[in-house]
């Protein structure tokens, strides 16, 4: 009797678990890194304010670089098993310093037209910085290009004529 065959499944999956927990722990501890960062109300103004401040810089620094390296090994296991993260996924994250980009923390995001007068809708490029290693990254946007004027004559014309003549 042979083997019935069973329902086809991702293959790997656990490197993908182990690959979307890191992400995961990374995310957390950039938010955390970025909670640090903020002065606390209840903080307090004596001389020993200047000490925990530069305490909680060095706090927040340990935890930055902690998720650095859990989406540096990320990016290695997966790059290892050649399994594909998604674009979306892929973008988040510093191609450079590997630090979590998020939108006003750790980079920042603007979207360039370079075209005269900033006319062609489909030159819209999103321009995204890192603020650790200052690297910067250009991701075009998804905008529908009009058809070339020739090919708009030609379809013109065959809509003109109409069927049979």
């Amino acid at each position: 009797m042979a083997k019935s065959k069973s329902a086809p499944g991702v293959q790997n999956r656990h490197v993908y678990s182990r690959a979307s927990y890191l992400y995961q722990a990374a995310a957390y501890l950039a938010s955390q890194a970025g909670d640090h960062n903020q002065p606390s109300e209840n903080a307090p103004t004596t001389v020993s304010a200047g000490k925990q401040t530069s305490n909680a810089s060095d706090v927040a620094k340990a935890v930055q670089n902690t998720s650095r390296l859990l989406l540096k090994d990320m990016r290695e296991v997966s790059l290892k098993v050649l399994i594909r993260q998604t674009p979306e996924l892929k973008r988040t994250i510093c191609r450079s310093c590997d630090t979590l980009l998020r939108e006003g923390d750790t980079c920042t995001s603007i979207i360039e037209n370079l075209s005269k007068r900033g006319e062609k809708s489909w030159a819209d490029i999103l321009v995204v910085s890192c603020h650790m290693c200052k690297a910067v990254k250009r991701y075009p946007l998804n905008a529908k290009r009009p058809e070339r004027k020739k090919l708009r004559l030609v379809a013109g014309n065959h809509e003109d004529n109409g069927p049979g003549g």
